[in-house]
């Protein structure tokens, strides 16, 4: 059904006045302007796109009860209590920083892997990532196929922020001033942001988990795993 077949035209509006109902002249005006509006396609438009943005912004919010099928019964449901509990202040700062993205329309898509939550958009001035609890956010600068686990596998950068969150659950409380901090003070400074400890912690976590559940040959360039690969 199009957008059309909500409103009725100007036509319609006199046969009514002409029925014996009352026609204000500014309702014939504001009528004018709906079916203009909608003659340009812009009002139709304008509900896609929050439509999107809603279904986006469902999904992400599902990231707060999805878990690890991989984990046993007892480490899912750690999983999911420790993301209201121990990992609580960077749970919450991740969904409100995600869904801010999203309802901005700078998030294209959402894709889950190992009950992670990654919120992806093409990267403009700059490509990274960044890790808060259960929620990644993500700026890529080539568009990746395939939906959740192989849009993951697809690129290493998505991997190395789900060992974040490996962090996330190691240190709970202590993520943001320990690891966020530090690692946020690393990628502004003038050193290389990849061999800093809290990167290649992650790195490790990664390779860790990818090669246990999908046989993955973690690549060192660029994502190093000790210090001196750079």
């Amino acid at each position: 059904m199009t957008a059309f077949a909500f409103f009725p035209n100007e036509e319609a509006l006199i046969n009514l006045g002409s029925r014996g109902f009352c026609c204000p002249f500014f309702l014939k005006i504001l009528l004018r302007v709906i079916t203009n509006l909608c003659k340009t396609r812009y009002l139709c438009s304008m509900i896609t796109i929050s439509s999107k943005r809603l279904k986006i912004a469902a999904h992400l919010t599902r990231g707060f009860f999805l878990t690890d099928p991989k984990r046993s019964v007892t480490g899912r449901v750690w999983q999911l209590v420790s993301r209201f509990t121990w990992e609580l202040p960077q749970t919450l700062v991740g969904w409100f920083f995600s869904m801010v993205r999203v309802l901005a329309g700078r998030a294209e898509r959402v894709d889950v892997l190992g009950g992670i939550t990654f919120v992806t958009d093409k990267a403009r001035s700059f490509g990274g990532g960044v890790s808060l609890g259960t929620f990644v956010d993500l700026w890529l600068w080539r568009a990746l196929p395939g939906r959740d686990e192989r849009f993951v596998l697809c690129d290493q950068l998505c991997m190395h922020e789900f060992g974040h969150t490996v962090d996330s659950q190691l240190f709970g409380w202590f993520y943001l001033p320990v690891i966020g901090l530090s690692s946020l003070m690393s990628a502004m400074g003038k050193g290389n942001h990849n061999v800093f400890w809290t990167e290649i912690r992650a790195n490790k976590h990664a390779k860790r988990y990818f090669n246990k559940y999908y046989c993955m040959a973690w690549k060192e360039e660029g994502y190093p795993t000790q210090t001196g690969i750079a």
